[in-house]
């Protein structure tokens, strides 16, 4: 019901919210509330903010199943990766099923893209997200393109849900060793009250099917047990097939989105994952 899912929705965001806030006490960095076109946003500021990019905000569309971690929970991945490039990073706490359902969180991500390419170049600001948010940095950006915007110069998508049915590989071999669960379940209800119609073959809805002539180069990561592995590693080949510079990284025994773990505390995997990134940006960025 739709009482069910707020209630659901409230306890996954309060939990992520306190994520949140000891990500931000453990690396120094802080966050502001602020709307950017209408549409509510953070502004996250890491402890250090480097001559690199002192004067551009990097743009950030949290994950969370499309349904999940609004509010302050969506800023967790936003200081991340503000701490790994020295960065303001802008996260988009996009409008979120069950109210209302698609397109409405695209249309925020490219109502605030269109805001902050008014004060800094886009073949100058990356786009990026995890997960749910991956699938949306992506699809972001195929309506960006169909729009005739101005695109991003860079885009990192983290295990990326690109094909929003259960047909990649991993959905099935490793339903059980990647703790985020399996398709059926919690997953499957998300993207159908994401998706109400349950046509999940458009592109905006499963970027695996869309038009990538064009698109910014792309860094992609996964891992071994991640249950999103086939969708990234298929999105990475759909990229290359079309021409566009794409990196796509696979951790050892890592699950879905593990490599943000540092946040909690040191581990070489994400620390590694920061400075690829942060390469990847430096490299591709005018």
């Amino acid at each position: 019901t739709r009482e069910g899912w707020l209630e659901l929705q409230r306890s996954f965001d309060a939990a992520g919210a306190e994520e949140s806030r000891n990500a931000a006490k453990n690396t120094g960095a802080t966050y502001e509330p602020m709307e950017i076109a209408g549409v509510p946003c953070y502004l996250v500021t890491p402890k250090e903010v480097g001559s690199r990019f002192k004067d551009r905000w990097l743009v950030h569309i949290h994950g969370g199943a499309f349904v999940f971690n609004g509010g302050e929970a969506s800023v967790r991945e936003a200081i991340w990766i503000a701490e790994a490039c020295k960065a303001p990073v802008l996260s988009i706490d996009y409008r979120r099923p069950p109210e209302p359902p698609f397109p409405a969180a695209i249309e925020d991500t490219v109502a605030v893209w269109k805001a902050v390419i008014e004060r800094q170049d886009a073949a100058g600001t990356p786009l990026f997200g995890t997960s749910a948010g991956g699938n949306l940095t992506l699809a972001t950006t195929l309506k960006l393109k169909e729009l005739g915007l101005p695109l991003p110069g860079a885009l990192f998508a983290g295990t990326p849900a690109t094909n929003l049915e259960k047909t990649g590989d991993t959905w099935h071999t490793l339903e059980g060793l990647d703790p985020v669960g399996r398709y059926d379940g919690v997953i499957r209800g998300c993207f159908e009250v994401s998706v109400p119609s349950k046509d999940f073959s458009d592109p905006l809805v499963s970027p695996i099917h869309g038009d990538f002539q064009g698109f910014p180069p792309t860094i992609l990561i996964s891992g071994t047990r991640d249950l999103l592995l086939s969708d990234t590693v298929l999105m990475h080949r759909a990229l290359r097939k079309a021409g566009v510079k794409a990196d796509l990284h696979v951790y050892e025994g890592q699950s879905h989105g593990d490599y943000m773990r540092s946040l909690s505390g040191p581990l070489p995997e994400a620390r590694d994952a920061q400075a690829e990134i942060m390469q990847f940006f430096d490299e591709h960025l005018k």
